[in-house]
């Protein structure tokens, strides 16, 4: 698409303003394979803008028939105010990009010239290599992983832990030797794939995430505002196929060893929010909880576990596909855009100067 107008194959909708027609039209898009991920969904953006992001949806058209989804949501403070937006979710949200037809394929420049002042730039992470074939790319790449656990017909995904003994001998064992020893020196292991005790459970996880971030001095990670943590319990009861909580948890007897809150899109499972008793950490209680999530994922029909953003060990563990996003910043041509970056580097400045 080389042009767009506002009104004709350009809309701009709140989430509310979108029509049933084009809510359809958007969930069957994300049923291609490198779209399928929850954080692009339109209950996904629902639920954002439900619990205070202030979403907007840039809707392409071909003729009559809509054909593209670009959500954002604009920033708070004066960022906002001179049109610069975000990814639906901001910190939250660990994909983003247009879900569209096959075919299409834009200029960010020009979609957003466009608006008309309405979006002049967008900050950005977590846009995915594969957004490329719609003419998106980002600055500066990240590392994402994955782990597949069926890679072929003569390797379904009910094998995966048996062939990972073949390929990684020494995890298996170890991952295994450990459980063993929990299991001897506290207590039988329970493990639930969906969470019985599910308002109870969330707030372990959530208390247990801030206490981690306080250790390690992220004092302003997102779980210590108010409305991600109401995100994240209004995600717990959806059970849509674009987008379902998943909360899951590993104890022995009544005490919880360890828990895992992700977000499932039909046959892929987000690794979002896993957290372990600290106490317990000799037993590596996060491996033994995936251990058990792999076994139970095959059973529920997954196939892939997403591990987002990030390279380390722990994910690195058990990772077998490697992919890349990236971060940047689009801005229209011109003194909007201008500004825009003006102001989004004297806010980075002075927060720099603050910290």
């Amino acid at each position: 698409m080389t042009s767009f107008t506002l009104g004709k194959n350009l809309h701009i909708r709140r989430i509310d303003e979108l029509t049933t027609e084009e809510v359809a039209v958007w969930d069957q898009l994300l049923l291609t394979d490198d779209l399928r991920r929850a954080f692009m969904s339109y209950r996904y953006a629902r639920v954002v803008a439900e619990t205070g992001g202030d979403v907007v949806v840039l809707v392409l058209y071909d003729i009559h028939t809509p054909c593209g989804f670009l959500p954002l949501q604009r920033i708070a403070g004066l960022r906002g105010k001179v049109g610069i937006f975000e990814p639906m979710g901001d910190v939250m949200t660990d994909y983003f990009g247009l879900v569209a037809a096959d075919g299409v394929h834009i200029t960010i420049e020009k979609l957003l010239a466009a608006t008309h002042g309405r979006v002049n730039a967008v900050l950005f992470s977590h846009l995915d290599e594969t957004q490329s074939r719609f003419g998106l790319a980002g600055e500066e790449q990240r590392t994402g992983l994955r782990t597949w656990l069926g890679t072929s017909l003569d390797k379904p995904a009910s094998d995966y832990w048996v062939n990972l003994r073949k390929s990684d001998k020494k995890l298996v064992y170890d991952t295994e030797r450990r459980e063993k020893k929990l299991i001897n020196e506290i207590g039988p292991v329970t493990f639930e794939w969906v969470s019985q005790n599910p308002a109870s459970d969330m707030a372990w996880l959530i208390e247990s995430k801030k206490a981690q971030y306080t250790r390690t001095g992220k004092g302003q990670a997102p779980l210590f505002d108010s409305r991600k943590v109401a995100l994240l319990n209004r995600l717990l009861q959806s059970q849509e196929e674009n987008c379902q909580g998943v909360l899951s948890t590993l104890r022995c007897g009544k005490e919880i060893i360890a828990v895992h809150f992700g977000l499932r899109c039909h046959d892929m499972l987000h690794v979002w929010f896993p957290v372990y008793q600290t106490k317990y950490a000799s037993y590596s209680p996060g491996r033994i909880l995936f251990k058990h999530l792999f076994s139970a994922a095959a059973a529920e029909g997954i196939q892939v576990f997403d591990r987002g953003e990030g390279d380390t060990q722990a994910k690195r563990d058990f990772a077998n596909e490697t992919h890349h996003f990236s971060l940047g910043f689009w801005r229209v041509d011109g003194w909007s855009g201008l500004r825009a970056r003006i102001i989004l580097s004297v806010f980075w400045r002075l927060r720099r100067w603050i910290s």
